[in-house]
This record gives structure tokens, C-alpha cells and sequence, in this order.
């Protein structure tokens, strides 16, 4: 299980410090180019803003874009409220035309920065003003934003209290200090990432304000560079994002972590194949910020190189040289340390003189280092099943085939031996797969036994013909043997084919081999159902049906010869409805024996029970109370109105 995390580990070329693990790539860009372009469609101006700073963050050319500008203007004429106005001036500064204010549009927003709005209402308000060269009371903002934080402090209300406070003049101070209120929020995610509840879209709009507000304040935001590296982390683990709102929210936090002026965090990846051999000795590591641009002049230490399997170190403090053909990439040469076969890990950082880099120290990435393998000492033959002789056994040398067949019967069993020598250190080695593959040479039927080594590390195959009847389902013929050789760390996985192999088995004779369906059309699978039951005759299910109802008729007869009291039945709604619902139920029973499901009869039960139960209830006690009146009435005789009432009142 380890090995396999580790195999995997070692495809994806995963970076498991706290570094950055991945930037956005050529591909990621061109693929959230491709997010935003619907846009262009000019049917809803909210994606047109965000397509718009998409594009300006990711460096792309607008197409047409004075058809655009033109649809922009065009929505922000008279009568357009003060939302729109943010879209239109936004979308229009990204565009580089400007939005030309209005009278209306000037009052529009003024009336909207307004003690009593929303935090949400004075972002829009505030940076319409901004892209429209209005000017802006500070003190009037900074008075309707506290009142809006008292009415709401959520995470998201302070994201845009602190893009209102970076779009002021003069003392912002108490907007601020309510960055570290917002940031112990985050939760962490798996110890490598941080996020605010809420996803991408309020993440990424707390970064932004908070570091844009720091820098208006001239003050380092209350972030730790650990913070920022597991924000940056979070960022780019939501890369693969599929809408446009996602994208524009993801680039602009981006582009804040390459621009601002206190943490750049700092991606270390691998820039080569994740395997070394003799063919390709070196392994190559980018270095550069969350947009995959490179970071100026960098010394690139690789601190250790550790192989995984028994934390041998081959490398230590040895400086990476820089590729002249590839600013932010620089190269090791591995294999001069003639390492051996296996997984590594690779610790790297990077110094720079620039104060503003997290994220660059101790990354660690893993490789693997690749060596060819060479098989030897093949042996291949039958031997008796009693071991009353010798085996017989033909030598192979790889990559040649036999060139008369092996004959094997009930009575031998089929042996193979060989060694798996590594070329690079010459010692015997083991491989994670070592399979023997046997194959009917008509039916082309494969059957596959795995290898074993023993305490010399000679892998044995051992068949006892009589026991694998099974396996082979008793079909006697001609087989192909082929040896099988695989492991994530060899540059020479080997496929040969030995010899062939033919088998007896206890039957006798050539059986009849299965149909060839190698790449071919399997025959149509058709699953036929289990017969159902015949249906009892009609005389049995009459006779049935009337013996289930002869007890119901000799209830009616014996009430018939008894009496019955009904005037004893007492006339009332509840009485009448109680008596309803037992009917009901015992009609449901018919139904569920003759229609209904089990989950719709109880629905109904539910629904009628509790109308009986009710009305049972009530019926029962009104017969209680007439029942005691009838026996007061009896003791008190003549006196029983004027004795019983005087009772009544005294309790």
C-alpha cells in the first residue's frame, strides 16, 4: 500500500511541503481563457466584466473589443442603477475605455453612499464613484461602513468593507484592523490549505481587499507567510474552475499574490519527466510565482535527496545550475551519484534577495531513478510429479525462444527458473511484478501465474499439471509461455516469450478449445428471468376465498341469533368516525393483500390511524361518563338530580 501511494506520488511529480505545489500552467490559462470567452456573446454584462479583467489578468487580447466598449457605454446610460454602473465602469476600466459619468449617474451614486447600506451596497457605490472620477467623502464612507459592520461582521461583508477602505483617501485605520478579525476565520484544510467558508468567490475577494487595503495603508496586513502559502495553496487547488464568476475571482487573487508588495508566494515544481536514467541523468525544477512567470535571479539549492526505501542520502547542499534557454528552471544531474533503483525525495529551496518570497524554503518534491534490468540464468523444463527423477530442464538465453515444445502430462510438473540481474549495480534484484503467462495458441486463452523468489533471488515458477485442470478448464493443446517483468523504476519492462508449452491433461486427447474472441465482437449476453410460478385453478382460489370469508359469516349469524344491542350505539361524530376508521383500515388490509406496496399502505395507515385513534378515544369517554351517570342515578333514585349535581359542584 505504501509503495503503491508512493508510485503515485512519483507519476503526479507532487510537492508535499507547505511550498506551492502547482502554478497555472499554458494549459490552466488557455483553459480559463476558454471559460471566459462565452462572454463575448455581449448578452449579460456581468460576464463581460468578468471576462474582460479575466483577459487583462491573463495577458489575452479582447476580440472585438470596441463592439464591447460600445456595449458597456451603452449600458450605462440614464436610468441605470448603481449596480450596473459598477459592472459597466469595472467592465470598462479593464477595457481601457472609460466610462464618461452622467448627471444622473453622478446622483445615482452619491444618494447610494448612504449611512443604512450595505456593505455590499457601499462596495458597488464606492468603486463606481472611483472608476467614474467622482470624488468621494471619506469620512462620510468610513461612517456608513461601520454602521454596516454593526448590523453584519460576516466574512464576506468585511471582503467588502476592505475594498471600500482601499479605494479611500487619508485614515482607513479602523476599516484595517478588522483584517485579522476576517483571517482567524479561515479554516484550514488538511494542514496545507486555508479557506473562508463560502468557497472560492469569498476567499479569493477577502485576499484581495485585505492585501489592497495594505498597501493604501502603507501597513503589512496581519498575515502570516505561512497563512499566505496555504491560501495560495487553496487558490490553486481550485485551478479547474468551470464558471466565469470562479475564474474572475480566481485570477484577480492571483494576481494579487504576484504584484502585492508583502508575500509572493513561490511555486517549486518539477520541470522534467518525474524519472532519471542514463538515457536523461538530470532532473529539472521550475521555480516561479502563482502565474508561472520567472522570479528574477534565484540561487536553487537542492538541501537533500533521500531515497524513500531506506532513507539513504545521495545528495547534500549541492546548488542547481539555471538553464540559459529557460528563465526559472534549473537542473541537477542525478545519476552522476550512480544511485540505485528506487523513489527519492527531493528537498529544494530557493533565496532570493527579495523579501516579499514565502513558500520558497524546503519544498519537497519526489523522483525516481530508473535502471535497465537483464535476465540470466533461465532454466526451463518438467519435471516427475513423485520426484523419482531428476528434472529436466532446457537452459534460455533472453531474448531467444526455445525451438522444439515442452511436453508435460497428469504425471510432470512444469518448471521455470530465472534471475533479474540490475545492469547498473549488477546484483540480483527484486521486481514488483514477475508474472508467467501461458497461452492457448488457438483459443488464445491466457492464463496467468505469478512468480516467486526464493531466499537467492531466483524467481521459481513450479505447476503441477494434474492440480490445474481447473485453470486450464481441462483443455489440452499447445501453449505459449511468456515471461512477464514490470516495476515502476526499470527503463526495460520485458515481455518475451520463452517457448511453447504442450499439455496432456488427466482426460486425455485434445479437448475442444474455446472460441478466439481476442478483438472480436463477445456474443450477446441475454439473462432470462425465473419462470413464475403457475397460478393456482380457479376452483382452488373460489374455494379459498370462501373459506377465508365463512368466519366473517358465522359472526353475523351468531349476533343474528344472540341479539345485537344497537341501541346501546352511541349517536355522535366521533362515535360514527371511529367505527368509519376501523372500516378503513380493515379495507386497507384488502387493498395491501390485493394492489398496495407495504411503504403506500403505511402512509395511509398513519393517515387513518390517527382519526381512530382520536375519535376511539373521545367515543370511549363519553361512554365512561354515561355509564358512572347511570349508576349514580341508581343509587340516588329520586334524589339523583339534586344529589349528583351537589356532588358535581363540590368537585
Amino acid at each position: 500500500m505504501k509503495r503503491g501511494a508512493v508510485v503515485i506520488l512519483a507519476i503526479l511529480g507532487v510537492s508535499s511541503a507547505l511550498s506551492p505545489s502547482t502554478y497555472l500552467t499554458p494549459g490552466d490559462k488557455e483553459r480559463l481563457k476558454l471559460v471566459l470567452d462565452p462572454a463575448w456573446s455581449l448578452s449579460d454584462l456581468a460576464q463581460v466584466l468578468y471576462a474582460s479583467a479575466g483577459y487583462q489578468h491573463l495577458g489575452q487580447q479582447i476580440p472585438d473589443s470596441q463592439g464591447v466598449c460600445k456595449f458597456v457605454k451603452s449600458s450605462a446610460g440614464d436610468g441605470a442603477n448603481v449596480e450596473t454602473l459598477f459592472l459597466a465602469s469595472s467592465a470598462g476600466k479593464a477595457l481601457g475605455c472609460p466610462i464618461t459619468a452622467t448627471a444622473a449617474s453622478k446622483q445615482a451614486v452619491g444618494e447610494a453612499i448612504r449611512e443604512g447600506a450595505s456593505p455590499q451596497e457601499l462596495f458597488h457605490a464606492v468603486t463606481a464613484a472611483t472608476n467614474l472620477g467622482m470624488d468621494v467623502d471619506t469620512a462620510k464612507v468610513l461612517r456608513a461602513t461601520q454602521m454596516a459592520l454593526k448590523k453584519d461582521d460576516s466574512v464576506l461583508s468585511l471582503g467588502y468593507a476592505f475594498h471600500v477602505g482601499a479605494q479611500l483617501k487619508g485614515e482607513v485605520s479602523s476599516i484595517f484592523e478588522r483584517i485579522e478579525d476576517a483571517i482567524v476565520q479561515a479554516d484550514e484544510v488538511d494542514g496545507r490549505m486555508l479557506q473562508f467558508e463560502g468557497g472560492l468567490s469569498i476567499t479569493a475577494l477577502v485576499l484581495s481587499g485585505a492585501y489592497k487595503l495594505a498597501e493604501t495603508s502603507n501597513k503589512a496586513p496581519p498575515i502570516k507567510p505561512e497563512q499566505a502559502v496555504k491560501f495560495a495553496n487553496y487558490l490553486m487547488s481550485r485551478k479547474s474552475v468551470q464558471v466565469g464568476k470562479g475564474v474572475y475571482y480566481l485570477l484577480e487573487a492571483v494576481s494579487m499574490f504576484t504584484t502585492n508588495r508583502f508575500h509572493v508566494p513561490v511555486a517549486i515544481t518539477l520541470a522534467s519527466n518525474v524519472a532519471v536514467s542514463a538515457e536523461a541523468p538530470s532532473i529539472q525544477v521550475r521555480v516561479t510565482d502563482l502565474m508561472g512567470r520567472s522570479l528574477g535571479p534565484l540561487k536553487v539549492t537542492a538541501d537533500s535527496a533521500t531515497r524513500e526505501s531506506d532513507e539513504v542520502v545521495i545528495i547534500s547542499k549541492e546548488v542547481l545550475t539555471p538553464l540559459t534557454d529557460s528563465e526559472g528552471v534549473f537542473e541537477l544531474d542525478v545519476m552522476s551519484r550512480q544511485p540505485e533503483r528506487g523513489f527519492y525525495q527531493l528537498v529544494v529551496s530557493a533565496g532570493a534577495s527579495d523579501s516579499r518570497l514565502v513558500g520558497h524554503t524546503a519544498a519537497q518534491l519526489t523522483f525516481k531513478v530508473l535502471t535497465a534490468i537483464n535476465i540470466e540464468n533461465v532454466e526451463f523444463g518438467t519435471a516427475d510429479a513423485d520426484q523419482s527423477t531428476a528434472p529436466s530442464l532446457q537452459k534460455v538465453q533472453y531474448p531467444t525462444t526455445l525451438s522444439e515444445p515442452v511436453v508435460a502430462d497428469q504425471h510432470q510438473r512444469v518448471l521455470l527458473r530465472f534471475l533479474v540481474r540490475d545492469t547498473a549495480s549488477g546484483r540480483p534484484t527484486e521486481v514488483h511484478q514477475a508474472f508467467v503467462k501461458i497461452t492457448h495458441k488457438v483459443s488464445k486463452r491466457e492464463i496467468i501465474f505469478v512468480a516467486e523468489t526464493d531466499s537467492n533471488d531466483v524467481y521459481k515458477f513450479d505447476m503441477d499439471v494434474s492440480n490445474s485442470v481447473k485453470e486450464f478448464a481441462g483443455v489440452s493443446g499447445v501453449y505459449t509461455v511468456s515471461v512477464i517483468i514490470g516495476d515502476a523504476a526499470i527503463s526495460n519492462p520485458v515481455m518475451w516469450d520463452i517457448g511453447e508449452l504442450s499439455l496432456s491433461f488427466p482426460e486425455g486427447g485434445v479437448g475442444t478449445p474455446a472460441q478466439d474472441y481476442m478483438y472480436k465482437a463477445r456474443p450477446e449476453i441475454k439473462h432470462l428471468f425465473r419462470t413464475p410460478d403457475p397460478r393456482p385453478s380457479s376452483l382452488v382460489s373460489t374455494t379459498f376465498t370462501v373459506l377465508c370469508i365463512l368466519p366473517l359469516l358465522l359472526l353475523f349469524a351468531m349476533w343474528a341469533k344472540l341479539g345485537v344491542n344497537i341501541s346501546n350505539f352511541p349517536i355522535s361524530f366521533t362515535a360514527v368516525m371511529f367505527h368509519v376508521g376501523l372500516g378503513g383500515i380493515m379495507g386497507l388490509f384488502c387493498l395491501f393483500w390485493l394492489q398496495m406496496d407495504m411503504f403506500t399502505t403505511l402512509r395511509y395507515l398513519f393517515m387513518i390511524g390517527i382519526v381512530t385513534f382520536f375519535c376511539g378515544n373521545s367515543m370511549l369517554s363519553s361512554i365512561a361518563t354515561k355509564r358512572k351517570e347511570q349508576e349514580v342515578k341508581m343509587v340516588y333514585g329520586p334524589y339523583y338530580n339534586k344529589s349528583y349535581r351537589f356532588s358535581q359542584q363540590q368537585n
